[in-house]
Parts: C-alpha cells; structure tokens; sequence
C-alpha cells in the first residue's frame, strides 16, 4: 500500500492530508505564521504514521523549506519532495513565460482543477493572496492574476490612512450592515475587500469566456474561499484541498 504525506504550505497556513491507496484523507490545517516551529510541526509529522514519501508545496520561503527538511528526516529519515512547476504535465501546458516562476501551489491547484473538469477552468485561491488562474478547453494554461487578499487588503488601509483605523476602533460592529451595505468602518473595509476580490474573479472569468468562447467552471479554495463565495456572481464549486488533490494526481501519475 502506497502512504503519502501530502503538504501544501502557503504564506500563512500549512494543510496536509495523506494519500493511501490513491484515496486523499481529509485535510487539516494549521497556521504556521508568527508560530514556533516546534508546535506547528507537532500535528503535521506523526511518528506513528510512517510515509514512503513526503511531497510538498512550499510558498512560504527557505526557512520554511529548512524546517520541513529537518522535521522530515528527524521522523521518518526521508528527504522531502518539493514539487517544481513545470513545463507541462500530460495535457496541461504552463502558460507562463518561464514555467518555474508560476508559483507551486498555483500549478498544482490547475493540475487538481483539470482532474475534476478535464474542460475550460478557472481557479480562484484565496489566501494571503488571491490569485486567479485559467486553462482553456485543450489544457492550455491562459496565465493568471494576483492581487491582495482580503486581510492585507484591510491591513494596508489601516497602515496607509489616517482616518481608517480610527474609525475601525469606533466602529460599534463588524457584522451590521444597511441594506447590502455596510453602515460601519469595520464592515466597510471587510466587505469591501470581499467585494473587491469576487468582482476580480468574476471579471477573470467573463474575459476568459469572451476571448476563447469557452464557459469555464469555477474551482473556489484557500482560506478565504467562502467569503468570496458568497459575493460572486460566477457559479463556483468549492474544493478546499485543490492543491492536495493536485498533489495526489502529480503523484499518482508518477508512480
């Protein structure tokens, strides 16, 4: 029986899941920024769960990388397996200029996305970032769009303004709105970063669907998925775990 760690590291949380038999277990979660090492690894290597293999996308820096490598091998004496993008796998083709600078978890949530569809996609991740990826109908990666997520967004308002953070401390309520607006500084900013990200997204895919004359499915993940659910006009199927799941494919066509 093939065992897998599978793990997809981004800027502010690590998800992890293991792959046994080709099936993905749930995914767990845990953030790892501003968070000791020691106690953010505790769930995530199991000495009693031994794997064959530790694969890993890692966005989040060589210090990041160092500690996974040190923690894999002080469990399991196995080097870590950090996946690259690449030119092309099976029928999907990179569509950046230089391949390896498509960031890991985007090309792995594209491979997870194109094993659900096998058609036109369009992939929102919303995390620290959220980013925006689309391939067309012969699997051809059409590149992508990144922008804030909704917690910087909010941070830079409260960093760059003089009247936002004040008014966010006198705010009565996150959650009280006026109508489909809100009636507060603090749902202001909220919901206006929300809003902002959905009408990104909703606008990647009408210009992928007007410039291919393909209507893409929507793959909704990260942490902030739901959120962005909940504004979008562009129906969108949410998959939590698309990076695992593309992790799982990558490496289920390699063994």
């Amino acid at each position: 029986m093939n065992d897998y760690l599978v793990i997809d590291v981004g800027n502010t949380r690590l998800k992890w899941g293991w792959l046994s038999d080709a099936r993905l277990s749930k995914q767990q979660a845990v953030v790892h920024r501003e968070v000791d090492a020691e106690s953010w690894s505790k769930g995530v290597f199991d000495a009693a769960h031994r794997p064959e293999r530790v694969l890993v996308s890692n966005v989040a820096g060589e210090a990041m990388a160092w500690n996974l490598h040190r923690f894999s091998q002080e469990t399991y004496g196995l080097e870590p397996e950090f996946i690259k993008p690449t030119r092309s796998f099976h029928e999907l083709t990179n569509g950046y200029l230089n391949p390896t600078l498509l960031g890991a978890d985007r090309w792995l949530a594209v491979i997870g996305a194109w094993n659900l569809a096998h058609g036109p996609l369009c992939v929102v991740d919303a995390g620290t970032a959220v980013k925006v990826d689309s391939v067309n109908a012969h699997g051809q990666h059409l590149g992508g769009l990144i922008v804030p997520g909704i917690h910087m967004m909010r941070e830079s308002l409260l960093n760059k303004t003089h009247g936002v953070a004040p008014a966010m401390a006198n705010s009565a309520s996150s959650s009280s709105a006026a109508g489909v607006l809100a009636n507060n500084t603090i749902a202001a900013v909220t919901r206006g970063a929300v809003v902002a990200t959905a009408a990104m997204a909703d606008r990647a895919a009408q210009l992928v669907e007007r410039s291919t004359g393909e209507h893409p499915q929507m793959f909704i993940t990260g942490g902030d998925a739901e959120l962005i659910m909940e504004s979008m006009q562009w129906p969108g199927k949410l998959v939590p775990d698309l990076v695992l799941q593309g992790i799982a494919v990558l490496a289920m066509q390699n063994d």
